[in-house]
């Protein structure tokens, strides 16, 4: 039997944007507002500059 664990992470901070554009490229790669990012290993936070 497998078992698959999901786990919220917060990939993506801009604050104070309210709204954002999401498009799923792939499994893996999302595109939020302009910016694309792999869900597995990638973050943006706009609010810190280490993007």
């Amino acid at each position: 039997m497998t078992y698959i664990y999901y786990k919220r992470k917060n990939i993506y901070q801009n604050y104070p944007q309210e709204t954002a554009t999401v498009k799923w490229i792939n499994d893996v790669t999302v595109e939020i507002s302009d910016h694309t990012l792999n869900v597995k290993q990638d973050t943006f936070n706009d609010n810190d500059g280490s993007n």
